[in-house]
């Protein structure tokens, strides 16, 4: 995959990043480093975890895989949610839940209830910044991290001079090379319009659904860092994004060649709609699927460096999308 450069950060990578989410959380140490592996074969250099990932230890697993290449590799890591420390007994309940998901995909939602009561949200302070960094920087088997985010954060932290400040001087530290915030659109676009510092990085989900933050990213000010997550956004909207699709293709009014490739709606098609449709012409600069089986690495990979559809048909589609999302 061709790299691009981030921003004005000095950092380039691909447009394909992955999402270390479901490291030694929804999936154990093997096939994690299997899913890694798959991604830096098929050229992934972007790397994002956070603090709280696999209950604290997904950094530490990617620290592993990534040395004697950390210098090839772009890594974000994010602070301000704790997870709690793993008991040998939970650490057990774990890997049964992982082997329940495995015959009874539907109990996902049963047990996600359960994972989220180990986790303490909002915890945007000056010590944990400090304990966070420290223990990811130790755990990444790194000096300094790529990008710093605030993860999950609120509009309130947009206030807290004082944590800004601490973020600076990671930066300039050399502890941090981007410092950046983590959040739900609103939030980043108030952030963008405040110009507030030291946060040069934004990651935020985003779908075919709501492009939202893509305006605010194509016609920022230049220097930003954007990054997008959770580019299916889910069960439900991935079965009213075919449907939609499907309707495309049935429609003899639309251009025969756009009405053919629509018509193989297979993975890898879906695949190379909902990533071009995020990253094309948008202002983002990388996208983050979680992503741990190979198909679906591969899917993604050849949907970013190989795109079946031009710039006039992508915009054709995002256009019925986002018009159907009403």
């Amino acid at each position: 995959m061709q790299e691009i450069e981030l921003g004005s950060s000095g950092l380039r990578a691909p447009q394909l990043g992955f999402g270390c989410s479901a490291i030694l959380g929804r999936s154990g140490r093997t096939e994690s480093l299997r899913a890694l592996a798959a991604a830096w074969d098929q050229g992934i250099r972007f790397f994002d975890t956070a603090r709280s990932y696999g209950y604290g230890e997904s950094e530490a697993l990617l620290g592993e895989f990534l040395e004697g290449r950390r210098d090839q590799a772009v890594i974000a890591t994010k602070f301000g949610i704790l997870a709690a420390s793993q008991s040998g007994w939970k650490r057990l309940a774990k890997a049964m839940a992982r082997k329940v998901l495995a015959v009874a995909p539907g109990a996902r939602s049963m047990l996600q209830k359960g994972a989220a009561s180990q986790f303490s949200q909002n915890q945007f302070t000056i010590p944990v910044l400090q304990l966070s960094i420290e223990q990811s920087l130790r755990k990444l088997r790194t000096d300094c991290v790529d990008l710093l985010f605030l993860h999950a954060a609120p509009r309130s932290v947009l206030e807290q001079d004082d944590l800004l400040e601490a973020m600076g001087r990671l930066v300039e530290a050399g502890k941090v090379k981007i410092a950046g915030l983590s959040a739900e659109p609103d939030v980043i676009a108030l952030a963008v319009e405040r110009r507030i510092q030291p946060l040069r990085a934004m990651q935020f989900p985003c779908n075919v659904f709501n492009l939202s933050v893509a305006g605010v990213a194509k016609h920022s000010a230049a220097g930003y860092v954007w990054v997008a997550n959770h580019p299916y956004g889910g069960v439900a909207r991935v079965q009213r994004c075919r449907e939609i699709l499907r309707t495309m293709a049935a429609n003899r009014e639309l251009d025969p060649a756009l009405r053919e490739k629509l018509g193989a709606l297979e993975d890898r098609v879906f695949a190379d709609i909902v990533l071009n449709v995020i990253l094309r012409d948008t202002g983002i600069q990388v996208v983050i699927p979680a992503m741990m089986r190979v198909e679906h690495i591969r899917a993604n990979v050849e949907a970013v460096a190989n795109s079946r559809f031009d710039d006039r048909e992508i915009a054709q589609i995002r256009q019925a999308l986002v018009g159907a999302a009403g």
